[in-house]
């Protein structure tokens, strides 16, 4: 993990940027040439756009999703990525559900991939991301959804979730947690986590998207460079990545912590149907599981090979097949002690 760690840090290009400027635009889109490589690197997609509009904001936001399959697919997936991601985490991933005759809908949220950026940290919250994901799903009118939840998606989906319930039929939980805000009486079990944290707090805009998934993934040079290093040209595009990892509460009375408790219990009463699912090698949201197999104890669970914490990319066709066979209803519930 230190390794990790060190090799992010010396990728940084200099203290300025670190914090917005008054002099900075408010909002910045990613031109799209920076695009222009998707379609080699396995991203073949159409863009679509929706204009949303968000409370306290002055004028709308534009939200970038793909959405392939059938308008009356028999099962609608929603895939949602965490950071430093966008949706170009599950090309591995989508194809294998449009064989299987889904629809899927993979947006990429305010401050990441081909969405808006907003430039000032302190524009970014965990609400900014449960309204992105909840205005898109009623904007597409999406019902019947298997949600598909990956690093800090899992909060944000969740609370969407638990706001439009009737929208959804299952949950997908891959790498992921509903922290409690016990981060700091749990420090061991988090310390992969605080780590990373210290590390964007002191890098700010900074913090080096592309070598993240360069030290942290299988992925080819290509695939990080103009794949997961597009979105992002300088410094100024890269608030959303850097300061997601900020929401996470560190005690039980923050807002989000309240907000993650609420989830929990909401998730422990849902009669939808679950699947739990972590790599071999996740350490950032490992301390997350056992609550998460706690609230739910009749859900599916699966433990990825050969992965780390992005499995989209090291096993993305394998983790497609269980999520289909756990659509298709062919996978059995582990029966856990109470």
């Amino acid at each position: 993990m230190m390794v990790v760690l060190v090799m992010i840090w010396t990728s940084t290009v200099g203290p300025s940027g670190v914090y917005a400027t008054l002099s900075e635009p408010s909002v910045v889109r990613t031109p799209d040439t920076w695009f222009s490589h998707l379609k080699q690197l396995g991203y073949p997609w159409k863009p679509h756009y929706l204009h949303l509009h968000y409370p306290g904001l002055p004028s709308p936001l534009r939200v970038h999703y793909i959405d392939e399959g059938s308008r009356h697919a028999k099962e609608t997936l929603l895939l949602l990525h965490g950071t430093p991601a966008w949706s170009f985490l599950y090309r591995f991933m989508i194809p294998v559900f449009v064989q299987a005759q889904y629809r899927v809908v993979a947006l990429d949220n305010i401050g990441f991939g081909r969405s808006d950026k907003l430039t000032d940290p302190a524009s970014y919250s965990h609400d900014l991301h449960v309204e992105t994901v909840r205005l898109v799903v009623q904007s597409l009118d999406l019902k019947g959804i298997t949600a598909v939840l990956h690093d800090l998606g899992g909060p944000t989906g969740v609370s969407a979730l638990r706001r439009d319930p009737e929208r959804y039929r299952r949950v997908v939980l891959l790498n992921t947690w509903l922290p409690q805000g016990d981060v700091l009486t749990r420090p061991f079990e988090h310390v992969a986590y605080l780590a990373w944290r210290t590390l964007v707090t002191v890098l700010g805009r900074h913090t080096p998207v592309q070598t993240v998934f360069k030290v942290t993934t299988d992925a080819t040079s290509s695939a990080v460079r103009l794949g997961y290093g597009a979105p992002y040209p300088t410094y100024l595009y890269t608030a959303g990545p850097a300061f997601w990892p900020l929401m996470v509460p560190l005690t039980p009375e923050d807002p989000v912590a309240r907000e993650m408790q609420a989830s929990a219990a909401f998730l422990q009463r849902w009669e939808g149907a679950a699947l739990v699912g972590y790599s071999d090698r996740e350490v950032f949201t490992l301390a997350g599981r056992s609550l998460l197999l706690h609230v739910l104890p009749t859900a599916c669970e699966v433990q990825i090979k050969d992965a780390g914490h992005f499995l989209q990319e090291d096993q993305g066709p394998s983790v497609a097949l269980i999520i289909k066979e756990f659509i298709e209803g062919r996978c059995v519930a582990t029966r856990r002690q109470a």
